[in-house]
């Protein structure tokens, strides 16, 4: 399968070199040494958080960008035409941030399946660091199989480290529901190996962020009784985890908000400023649309939200700007992957489709409440709950990729949006169809 293989190959390029996140020791190390040497075995793992914090997957780039523009969140205010594809709904398999972003997730994946393949051979290492060191490696893997089903559809599930340019040949694609599976069996598999959030912090994978995984995929499988289960144990950790207040959130990083932030620095960038902001050299590809403007500025649905944007227009040019990126200027804005936000919202969701509306009613307050935005009062039946908590995800979700894949998952993205049907997917990357056998179009490319 050459596709794969291509994917693979430059992945390894990339994984052996650079710095993660100028942590010690760092991401480049051979075979050999990690046979003997615990610090080995670190080091590749670091470099799979790298590929996961890389630009063109949460790293800001292509992949944020371009889901991010597919939404009704943002509107394209820049000049590179192979974003804006994104926004007017009219991508094709050539275009070019569609196949950075693809190959960035499976590098990702990749460094992680070398991760685990070399961990797993190591001596010199204690069992509970090495299965711990191969669980946070398998959640990079699934986090990646988990976006690109999510995104793409129809996609190669690859589960191990390249080793020939043959390896993969005959590997079909599986569809999202196999993918979803797929990553729920994985998470479950090496949940328990994982270390407490006390003892790696929220820059790293701990048990809470397997369980705030589970709480989203079930979420997308639809499996209500489980998204609730595993967002409950997320938010029962108050000791670790709490709604910050917003002002707190947008001056800090690292705050109890987060179950898994991904951090920068000026020598690693979050290059999503780059395509929001004009300062700092940045070009500015991303606006917001005036209707989520207007949503977040308003005191009754966005609240304390409101410091987060900012009116940018001049007489000759709208131009609504999100002020969550670069916050201080120097390019280390975080990446924020699990948020408690986020898992309320999951439960909320959850508990108003199995019908328990007061838990789901307490549940979309505590998101409005931190904001100082009024209870809601609306009303008491299914839809219209339902409906709250979405425009509720949309507000407290807005510069995280959610969106996008919001209105797909619930069947809404046609209508909201005025699109063809096979827009709901990305295309498979057409250099990949044309030289790999095995891989199908997703239909309507």
């Amino acid at each position: 399968m050459k596709t794969k293989n291509s994917i693979i190959i430059l992945a390894i390029a990339l994984f052996t070199s650079c710095d993660v996140l100028e942590q010690s020791p760092t991401n480049n190390v051979s075979d050999s040494e990690v046979g003997t040497s615990a610090s080995a075995a670190a080091t590749l793992l670091n470099g799979a958080y790298h590929r996961l914090a890389a630009s063109n997957y949460y790293g800001g780039g292509f992949f944020t960008t371009s889901v991010a523009l597919a939404s009704d969140n943002t509107e394209w205010v820049g000049s590179y035409q192979f974003l804006g594809n994104f926004d007017q709904h009219n991508y094709q398999a050539d275009n070019s941030a569609n196949l950075s972003a693809w190959y960035s997730i499976y590098s990702a994946i990749n460094a992680a399946n070398q991760t685990i393949k070399l961990t797993s051979e190591a001596s010199g290492i204690s069992d509970a660091e090495k299965n711990r060191i191969i669980a946070e490696a398998t959640i990079i893997r699934s986090l990646g199989l988990f976006d690109l089903a999510r995104t793409w559809g129809n996609i190669p599930i690859i589960k191990e480290a390249t080793s020939s340019p043959t390896q993969f040949n005959g590997v079909k694609q599986s569809d999202a529901k196999t993918v979803y599976q797929t990553v729920i069996n994985d998470i479950l598999s090496v949940k328990n190996d994982l270390a407490q959030p006390k003892t790696r912090g929220n820059a790293y994978i701990s048990q809470p962020v397997a369980d705030a995984f589970l709480a989203r995929v079930y979420l997308y499988q639809e499996d209500w009784a489980n998204a609730e289960k595993y967002a409950s144990q997320v938010i029962s950790l108050s000791d670790y985890y709490e709604l910050v207040p917003i002002s707190d959130w947008l001056a800090n990083k690292q705050t109890k908000e987060s179950i898994l932030e991904l951090a920068y620095s000026s020598s690693f960038s979050n290059e999503y400023y780059y395509y929001w902001q004009r300062v700092g050299g940045g070009r500015q590809e991303i606006g917001l649309s005036q209707e989520l403007y207007d949503l977040i500025t308003s005191p009754k649905t966005g609240g304390d939200r409101a410091i987060l944007v900012s009116d940018d227009s001049t007489p000759a040019e709208r131009l609504l700007t999100a002020k969550l990126y670069w916050r201080d200027g120097n390019d280390d804005d975080p990446a924020y992957v699990f948020r408690l936000a986020e898992q309320y919202l999951i439960r909320a969701e959850a508990r108003a489709k199995q019908g328990k509306f007061e838990g789901a009613i307490a549940d979309l307050n505590a998101i409005r409440q931190r904001s100082h935005v009024a209870k809601y009062n609306g009303g008491t039946d299914q839809i219209d709950i339902i409906a709250a908590i979405d425009q509720e995800r949309r507000i407290e979700l807005a510069f995280e990729p959610h969106r996008w894949f919001d209105l797909v998952r619930t069947n809404r993205a046609v209508e909201v949006l005025g699109i063809d049907s096979h827009y709901t997917l990305f295309p498979i990357p057409n250099t990949d169809v044309l030289v790999d056998e095995d891989l199908e179009q997703n239909n309507g490319y």
